[in-house]
């Protein structure tokens, strides 16, 4: 079986036709597919929900919160008045265009109880009317800071729903996820921040009743740079019922692809 490719995150599944699963692996069915890819989805809605958010707090000061969404994303970022704790408002409208050519619109709304590299500190997520590219983001983010010496470490508490442009599916989706930042520590730089990023179990159920449950690969960590739109390294396996995907973003190269291997068959490239 050749290679084909498909579009998922932000977009709509394609090139999957008449290819059937097998004992042996292969292609995922279409219910499989389905689900999976609204987990990737929702995955990817959060990443770029804390890119915004983390490139507005990150700093100890709080004259500098906000430096980075205003110009960057086309955003209006209104702060709160005084010391922590303090409400970010990251305001995009009716509609902007970002550079990496996302579109967002609405609001995120962060409350900080106070610095975002403070340990023992805590951020809340809220969503007004928010959407991405067309898929309107409901639910909470919950950051906590579990920092201590020179490490720089969160847990992250992600839950909510999302609809598909136009209302024609949804799916709800809870997780734990661990951050880590392994790059850009102790420099004002925003853009060389990087993150390994883990997770023992995220779910989704999606509008027709199919669970999807991924896990990230202990021993290949997720990797996000701040000034890379995707997630550029690490694998996770998506298990839907018995069957299983595992996905391979890459190797630390900022680009669009990564490709998948379903029940162990051959890997596919796909495209974001």
């Amino acid at each position: 079986m050749k290679k084909r490719n498909f579009v998922i995150a932000l977009t709509v599944v394609v090139g999957f036709t008449a290819c059937k699963k097998n004992a042996g692996g292969g292609v995922a069915d279409a219910s499989t597919l389905n689900v999976t890819t609204q987990s990737m989805i929702s995955d990817k809605l959060n990443e770029d929900a804390n890119t915004v958010f983390t490139s507005s707090v990150n700093s100890d000061s709080t004259s500098s919160l906000g430096a980075r969404p205003a110009p960057y994303y086309n955003a209006t970022v209104t702060i709160s008045p005084g010391a922590f704790p303090k409400t970010v408002t990251i305001n995009f409208g009716t509609g902007t265009t970002s550079p990496d050519g996302i579109i967002r619109s609405g609001e995120i709304i962060a409350v900080l109880s106070d610095s975002f590299y403070k340990a023992g500190s805590y951020d809340t997520l809220t969503f007004n009317n928010y959407t991405v590219n067309g898929y309107h983001k409901e639910g909470t983010i919950v950051w906590n800071n579990l920092s201590h010496g020179d490490t720089l470490a969160w847990t992250r508490i992600d839950s909510g729903t999302v609809t598909a442009p136009g209302g024609s599916s949804y799916w709800h989706h809870y997780g734990t996820t661990s951050v880590l930042q392994t790059g850009g520590i102790g420099d004002n730089n925003l853009l060389d921040n990087i993150y390994s990023i883990s997770w023992n179990s995220h779910t989704i159920v999606n509008s027709a009743g199919v669970t999807a449950i991924s896990v990230v690969l202990p021993i290949t960590p997720l990797e996000k740079k701040a000034d890379c739109p995707y997630i550029d390294a690490g694998q996770l396996v998506v298990a839907v019922g018995s069957d299983q995907m595992l996905i391979n973003f890459g190797y630390g190269t900022c680009d669009n692809t990564a490709s998948y291997s379903f029940n162990n068959g051959p890997f596919y490239d796909f495209t974001f």
